[in-house]
């Protein structure tokens, strides 16, 4: 269209007929959009009113949470929060481990940190997990990730553990928290009113009337019949509080508790005490040299016996041993000798075993 046409056409636009809209149905529609017809009239200043509700959330939700964006001390999040945490957490820089707590050195049956710090992760997982771990890791920083990995105690234990990571922005080193599921109750035995719930062993008054089962036994035999001694000890970890410091109580208990099952014989009854830390119902012995002997073996474990779990840390207990029918003529004397007997033991500095007499 040339310059003449194109005015010829301007000239003649009044005498035409306005434009109809066919399609007005988006109109009705304008409301609901967030459109202003009276707005479209004045396009220099275009604006949106009544926002439906449904984009409002839409937009709310884009929006970060307050504290997203804030920057905090690392340090106080490991001091206040993670050493506390029953759930496992591993710091990592370039492959070394530089933070572990204290529930993952319970998992990993560590008794003190330097026998993880500085070491290389993968030490802790089964090489076959290697590949997993590599493979995954960028997936568990960057999209959350769960992954379930295999780790490696120190006694070569293997025990599968779920984590997610967290990356942590370092420019000169690849650092990144791993966190661990929760672990107290997967943990816990099964147990009932008469177990203890830690180390699933029996408690005290399942005890207590298991040593009367025994003298009774004894005494209701057939006079043709030789009677058995019955023999009741109590071992008293004296230096508990150090493990309770660092936060290894239920750790040494739980270990103290597994050897002694393992190691005494197996219609021997070991027991969690209430003041004390264990019991020890010895029925069926034949003489007091044979109760001399069971003596012996009883404080070699814990004498030799836990060096393998405790290579750090001594662990001093004082054991307190009284024999049925004599000098006790009943299971409550049985129980009351065992104790005093402890008390005598007590009185040493290092592991000590005493045996009740009468004076």
């Amino acid at each position: 269209m040339v310059v003449s046409d194109l005015e010829n056409f301007l000239e003649g636009l009044e005498k035409k007929a306005p434009a109809k809209i066919k399609d007005k149905d988006f109109i009705k529609d304008a409301k609901d959009l967030g459109i202003d017809l009276d707005d479209l009239e004045h396009p220099e200043k275009p604006k949106i009113k009544n926002m439906p509700e449904e984009n409002t959330n839409k937009q709310k939700a884009k929006q970060k949470a307050f504290w997203e964006d804030f920057d905090i001390n690392l340090g106080d999040v490991v001091n206040f929060v993670l050493n506390s945490s029953e759930r496992p957490v591993i710091m990592i820089s370039n492959d070394k481990i530089v933070y572990i707590n204290q529930a993952t050195m319970q998992f990993l049956e560590l008794f003190d940190t330097k026998d993880a710090l500085g070491e290389s992760f993968l030490s802790f997982v089964e090489k076959d997990d290697w590949n997993l771990v590599a493979e995954n890791i960028g997936d568990m920083l960057t999209n959350a990730k769960k992954l379930s990995i295999r780790m490696k105690t120190i006694h070569e234990k293997i025990a599968p553990m779920e984590f997610q990571a967290i990356y942590l922005p370092d420019s000169t080193r690849f650092s990144f928290i791993l966190i661990g599921a929760h672990t107290s109750k997967s943990n816990k035995p099964f147990f009932n009113n008469l177990y203890d719930e830690l180390t699933g062993l029996p408690n005290f008054f399942l005890f207590e009337d298991r040593v009367q089962m025994a003298i009774n036994n004894e005494n209701y035999k057939n006079s043709r019949l030789t009677k058995d001694l019955v023999a009741v000890a109590v071992v008293n970890v004296d230096n508990l509080e150090m493990f309770r410091k660092l936060h290894l109580e239920d750790f040494a208990v739980k270990k103290l508790a597994n050897t002694l099952a393992l190691s005494l014989k197996k219609n021997y009854t070991v027991a969690r005490g209430l003041k004390y830390s264990f019991w020890i119902l010895m029925p069926d012995i034949l003489t007091f040299q044979d109760f001399n002997v069971e003596m012996e073996k009883l404080l070699n474990i814990f004498n030799e016996g836990v060096s393998d779990y405790f290579t750090n840390h001594d662990v001093i207990v004082s054991i307190g041993a009284s024999v049925f029918p004599k000098p006790a003529r009943s299971a409550k004397k049985l129980v009351e000798q065992s104790i005093e007997a402890l008390k005598i033991a007590q009185k040493d500095k290092k592991s000590s075993l005493k045996v009740f007499e009468m004076e």
